[in-house]
């Protein structure tokens, strides 16, 4: 699995949905409407969190 390629890809699914966390924040979006957006937001980034270390681990074994 290209972990960069994803980590980019997922960032970029983060910032598509940015637009409703500040509608929600706002007032304009429920939080009945909001959860479905906050629950696969969580995902992404522990999806991030998981492969930048996998990345990091992968860099680090490089210089050994």
């Amino acid at each position: 699995m290209n972990y960069k390629a994803e980590i980019v890809a997922l960032k970029s699914l983060l910032a598509d949905t940015d637009y409703k966390a500040l509608k929600h924040a706002d007032g304009a979006m429920s939080d009945e409407e909001y959860e479905p957006v906050r629950v696969q937001r969580e995902e992404w980034r522990r999806l991030i969190n998981e492969y930048e270390e996998k990345v990091k681990d992968m860099d680090e074994s490089e210089f050994m």
